[in-house]
């Protein structure tokens, strides 16, 4: 169990370090000195299970300070320490004194007060997050979704579970009380990547978070970074949203609002290099991947002059698309059947894997207005030579934006293995013209040398 303490004087973090080792001592106590900071921790070191802050913090004001806090964390026990003029000068009385659960501590420190106000906190901590109940649960009544579709909220009208067993879950999410993103980003870092939802839930999931996108796409003045990591949030609910329940109007909304805004993006910064950087860093997951391919191929387009608004619908649809029908993500890493990485698969995900260009071709045939996209969905791992598949098809049999399509998506693949790191592209373009430079390919292998040049 974690605390956090937000002082301004490091002289205070040692007091207060002592005074949880002496009485609190199966408690991490973090100490940081302004919003800022705690902000930074609770988004990224959390969950904590209390909040202590200093009344006197010159940074902050305390009473503003607890509202930031409490919109990142979700609801905590705050505890305010300093002396009685601080308190009552710089902090909201419906903080301490209308609150079950938050308390003050006024200097100098009596030990029996600040036991009971710690204890108070940390039983009140214990009892709403750390002993939920584990339940036996028959795993045909939940879905799997995916963890990072949880940061698109911060309540939920259900309750959400982590697996344990095949049969024990425990709930980690209670409906209708705030969670935080940095009690998400806990189990990230567990490497877990599902939450489960009871069945007749799941579909309001994904139709609330479509909803939510649409309202964030149609928001004035965001900027290119804050699009990105919304367009791949996007494609975290467009894949579960295919492969469970198929394709809405809703769905074809929210596909239409996320290519089309790739354009705003790429006019302003003209090449995939320059847009490479407002990437997140971690992940490198199937979203991220379907989001940069994207962005790749709508830079060849406008190297190659046909940025029309056709030919963006197309290769759009299809990043989003290719590969939405694998459940696992690490089998993007795999370029062809001949892989010999992909016998280190279950069955049943080498079958998935040899099947899924023509299924997520055949859920591209439900868009309208997107003419040949189910046909460049299906050839995105056919090859030049014709050792591809499904069809193994020769570059003679491609089209030019098939060709403009395989190139982005192989490009990004090898890009994805190297880190995302903006000095190995001309190595792989290197790497890829070898094998591409040929046919139907030449053009559009000559537009990708220059987006990234």
């Amino acid at each position: 169990m974690k605390a956090l303490y937000i002082c301004d004087d490091k002289e205070e973090w040692n007091h207060i370090r002592n005074l949880f080792a002496s009485h609190f001592p199966k408690v991490e106590l973090i100490c940081v000195l302004d919003g800022n900071d705690a902000i930074e921790y609770l988004s990224y070191e959390g969950p904590f299970a209390l909040i202590l802050i200093e009344a006197s913090i010159k940074t902050d004001s305390p009473t503003e300070l607890t509202k930031r806090i409490l919109e990142v964390s979700g609801e905590r026990p705050v505890i305010f320490l300093g002396a009685k003029a601080y308190i009552q000068d710089r902090v909201a009385e419906e903080l301490y004194l209308k609150s079950e659960i938050n308390d003050i501590v006024i200097r100098p420190i009596e030990i029996p007060k600040f036991k009971e106000a710690i204890k108070k906190a940390i039983d009140w901590a214990s009892h709403e997050e750390f002993e939920q109940s584990i339940e036996e649960i028959d795993r045909e009544e939940l879905l799997p979704m995916k963890l990072r579709n949880f940061y698109l909220f911060d309540s939920l009208p259900y309750d959400v579970y982590l697996e344990l067993t095949q049969t024990k879950f425990i709930k980690i999410i209670s409906a209708n009380k705030r969670y935080s993103h940095s009690d998400i980003n806990a189990y990230a870092k567990k490497n877990v990547k599902f939450l489960y939802l009871q069945k007749n839930e799941y579909l309001k999931f994904l139709e609330d978070g479509i909803e939510k996108l649409l309202i964030i796409f149609d928001s004035p003045k965001l900027s290119a970074k804050k699009i990105i990591a919304n367009q791949i949030r996007s494609v975290l609910i467009i894949h579960q949203y295919v492969q469970t329940v198929g394709v809405s109007e809703n769905l074809i909304k929210l596909c239409d609002k996320v290519i089309s805004i790739t354009r705003d993006v790429t006019l302003e910064y003209k090449k995939f290099r320059n847009i490479l950087p407002l990437f997140p860093k971690a992940h490198s997951d199937l979203a991220e991947q379907a989001v940069m391919t994207m962005y790749l191929s709508e830079t060849i387009l406008t190297a190659l002059g046909w940025a029309s608004e056709t030919s963006r619908k197309k290769l759009g649809l299809a990043s989003l698309l290719y590969d939405s029908m694998l459940t696992n993500d690490d089998l993007s890493k795999i370029r062809s059947l001949e892989d010999p990485q992909l016998q280190m698969f279950t069955v049943s995900e080498q079958e998935e894997f040899k099947d899924h260009p023509l299924k997520a071709a055949s859920m591209a045939q439900y868009f309208q207005g997107y003419p040949d996209t189910d046909f460049i969905i299906a050839q995105h791992h056919e090859r030049p030579k014709g050792d591809g598949f499904p069809h193994k098809l020769t570059n003679n049999k491609l089209t030019a934006h098939s060709c403009a399509f395989i190139l982005s998506n192989n490009f990004v693949t090898r890009l994805v293995s190297d880190g995302k790191d903006p000095g190995v592209l001309l190595n792989i373009f290197r790497e890829m013209k070898s094998i591409y430079n040929q046919g139907n390919f030449k053009e559009p292998l000559s537009a990708l040398q220059r987006s990234i040049v």
